[in-house]
């Protein structure tokens, strides 16, 4: 296994050339989490369950293990995991979300790397590749989700596992209006619409933020959701196969139907 890259430093990885106009899912999800960065500590506070998340891991390795985080984002698992003993490598497309990882983790116990999650190549293997709270849905089509897959693959050491967590998309599917959410905010409001288009699995977000003495900023983003079968097919074309699947990090049994609960599916490399 290559040397890790220093903590101390935040790298870059080289991701996919822009499509005509400067369109792609990376920078779009870029510039939508870029805009979040300042609030969204605040929409996704830490909870207890975050050891949950390494309880679950420790079942797969052994403490101190390596770990690389897609998605990493402010560091809101990333850190715990730490604190936990694994050693963390993050990716992240968002310059402003890395910054506000940066800020809260002045010692830099985890590596950064800005980057595009398709095109990833560290030049190296982790022991748990982990895409928690639905990372791999920031793909905005399938052929980039197959992408995500194979480099989730690449990055895994052959004794190694991948951890996918994504929401059980049954409601969403049969959604015909739009969905409003109001999140209150220090000194504000978002509210947050989301629209599904099911003939493509996509669901269309659009946050606007209202906060106090400034004007109101929108950001908008596109994913696409996944059944846990279509995950599966995903898996098996990197050269993966499934181990585990459950309703969540405490392991309760997953049956499917209810989109308040999350899928949380391991996988290993085939042998």
């Amino acid at each position: 296994m290559p040397d890790t890259p220093s903590p101390t430093a935040t790298d870059t990885a080289t991701g996919a050339p822009d499509a005509p106009g400067g369109f792609t899912t990376a920078a779009m999800t870029a510039a939508y989490s870029d805009a979040l960065a300042g609030v969204y500590d605040e929409i996704y506070p830490s909870t207890p369950d975050l050891d949950d998340i390494a309880d679950h891991l420790l079942t797969l390795t052994h403490p101190g293990a390596d770990v690389l985080e897609l998605g990493v984002g402010t560091g809101r698992i990333a850190l715990p995991l730490v604190e936990h003993g694994f050693a963390v490598h993050g990716v992240d497309a968002s310059e402003q979300m890395l910054a506000r990882l940066a800020a809260k983790d002045p010692q830099q116990r985890v590596t950064s790397t800005l980057g595009d999650f398709t095109t990833l190549d560290l030049g190296r293997t982790f022991d748990v590749v982990l895409a928690p709270f639905n990372a791999l849905c920031c793909a905005m089509t399938v052929d980039e989700q197959i992408a995500m897959a194979h480099a989730m693959a690449r990055h895994t050491a052959p004794d190694g596992h991948v951890v996918v967590e994504t929401f059980d998309p049954s409601d969403y599917h049969v959604q015909k209006r739009n969905e409003v959410t109001t999140y209150p905010l220090t000194g504000g409001v978002m509210i947050e619409t989301v629209s599904v288009l099911p003939v493509s699995q996509n669901m269309m977000m659009l946050n606007t933020l209202f906060l106090d003495g400034k004007p109101p900023l929108s950001a908008s983003a596109i994913m696409r959701y996944l059944w846990p079968s279509e995950l599966d097919l995903l898996a098996g074309a990197a050269g993966l196969e499934l181990v585990s699947r459950y309703a969540g990090w405490r392991q309760q049994p997953f049956d499917g139907g209810d989109s308040r609960k999350m899928c949380v599916s391991t996988y290993r490399p085939l042998r």
